[in-house]
């Protein structure tokens, strides 16, 4: 039997059906303080913008409902062992350096250094699999099944010895509903239509007169009762360079990034620190792949410690090489070549990459530094192909 096949959607889910759980959902956070403000304002409500925000606030309604919706299906489902407890049921917000905990948000997040890793819907377990939860009411697909891989590569990791499995849950009209992988059960339901519930939990209407229903079961769990192994984010991402970077004739061990172990690593940092180049090599690297033009926004003058960083990225039929630039005084820079196109983007101060790349410059080594035909030697590798 697959894992997965007791999942049958039922009608109260299937249907939304909000009688039981209608006065849980006052007591949730939202994410409206903005909505309101344009609908003060009085945006028009064709405006893309508008929509575009509206929609988002729907969604946070929505995965509360199948959130509430599943905390009984778990306690009557019987292969069902252990469901987390997250939102309002639970008064638990932990800020720990590491680990799987309820954030701030209420929400169920995995951590390394404060910095979230990815974030569950929800998440339950049966003897011998844990399975996490996606809900949304986008009708596209694609990048949520982009998503899927970085939080079963995590799970595998704080879980070896129970099988992966995922729980989608989509609105009607998804598209690509029968093109996800083979792990996962999707369920789709009718479509949240509900205007005054959403006008009344946006301005939390008649909360006052609502009482919070607490559920009563031993299946119901907090996420610091949940043990998984411990899953050292940046010592992994150093232990990774040290063996990347072996003495091989091609600079980097590529057999090392073909194993099944280093593939899901992949998947869950997207990208490998593999070493540095300093300014003068890169603009000679640039010249021989036909860019003349280096972007303004690059002052290579300025460039903190005279150091580009060197990432590979895994794509769908090979690898290529990403590189980073911190300018005093600026945003970190993402610098990637297509072609004889050099794009320049500003990372995020705050986000993981900002902190990989700061943590990067004390492990690197003299002997990490990429010399011209160093990168010449992996360009050579990575524009073939990847062969299984």
């Amino acid at each position: 039997m697959n894992k997965i096949d007791f999942l049958k959607l039922p009608k109260n889910i299937k249907e939304l059906e909000l009688s039981e759980i209608l006065n849980n959902l006052y007591f949730y956070s939202y994410h409206c303080k903005y909505l309101k403000k344009i609908q003060n304002n009085n945006i028009d409500k064709e405006d893309p913008h508008y929509i575009s925000t509206y929609s988002s606030f729907i969604g946070e309604v929505y995965e509360n409902i199948i959130y509430e919706l599943l905390i009984k299906y778990a306690i009557e489902t019987k292969e069902i062992t252990k469901f987390i407890l997250k939102g309002p049921h639970q008064d638990k917000y932990e800020n720990l350096k590491n680990g799987l905990m309820i954030d701030r948000n209420s929400q169920i997040v995995y951590k390394a250094g404060y910095k979230d890793v990815t974030e569950f819907d929800a998440l339950f377990f049966t003897k011998d699999s844990v399975c996490f939860v996606e809900s949304t009411i986008v009708k596209t697909t694609t990048s949520l099944r982009k998503r899927l891989k970085k939080k079963k590569a995590l799970l595998e990791v704080l879980f070896p010895n129970l099988h992966i499995t995922a729980l989608i849950i989509l609105s009607e009209g998804a598209l690509g509903v029968n093109v996800f992988p083979k792990y996962c059960k999707v369920w789709v339901t009718d479509a949240l239509e509900n205007e005054k519930l959403i006008h009344n939990l946006m301005y939390n209407n008649n909360k006052k007169d609502k009482k919070f229903t607490t559920y009563n079961d031993k299946k119901l769990n907090h996420s610091s009762n949940v043990n998984v192994v411990t899953f050292k984010y940046f010592d992994t991402i150093s232990w990774i360079l040290r063996n990347v970077r072996k003495d091989t004739p091609h600079i980097l061990d590529f057999d090392f990034l073909k194993t099944e172990k280093i593939k899901r690593y992949f998947e869950i940092f997207s990208k490998f620190y593999i070493g540095h180049l300093d300014s003068e090599t890169f603009v000679h690297l640039l010249q021989y792949m036909g860019i003349t033009n280096i972007s303004e926004d690059i002052p290579l003058h300025n460039i903190q410690d005279d150091m580009i960083i060197v990432t590979i990225e895994k794509t769908k039929e090979s690898y290529c090489l990403i590189y980073y630039v911190k300018v005093i005084g600026e945003k970190l820079k993402k610098l990637e070549v297509n072609g004889t196109i050099l794009s320049v983007s500003n990372k995020d101060p705050k986000g993981f990459t900002a902190a990989e790349t700061k943590f990067i410059r004390y492990v690197f080594k003299k002997s990490y530094k990429f010399s011209f035909d160093n990168i010449k030697s992996i360009k050579k590798v990575i524009d073939i192909p990847i062969t299984n």
